[in-house]
């Protein structure tokens, strides 16, 4: 029943709940998914394979995997693209070193 396409519902990790499709078969306990998760290696047990599989090629882009799912019916979540910019944080100013008076000796 594990076959390129299927569409699946993960069942554990921080994606749960979340549907993904089948994108690479690895060996029979391991397979590849993305959609409305992150692209990942995933075991078999932490899926819910459903009835409906995808018209994808081996190894489809995450674009062509949500295109195909939005084809189904499938609610798609648009992941937002990273736009992380290096902020320098601005340093207080350093004080400068006054010396020491040296106390007279008496």
């Amino acid at each position: 029943m594990i076959e390129l396409g299927r569409v699946c519902v993960k069942t554990s990790g921080r994606d749960a709940g979340n549907y993904c499709a089948i994108v690479e078969i690895l060996d029979k306990n391991y397979v590849v998914i993305d959609g409305n998760v992150r692209r990942r290696k995933c075991n078999v047990i932490h899926l819910e394979l459903l009835d409906k599989i995808l018209k994808i090629k081996a190894q489809a882009s995450t674009e062509n995997v949500q295109t195909a799912m939005k084809k189904e019916g499938l609610e798609v979540i648009e992941k937002k693209k990273s736009t992380k910019q290096k902020v320098k944080k601005e340093q207080p100013a350093k004080k400068e070193k006054v010396p020491k008076k040296k106390a007279a000796k008496k």
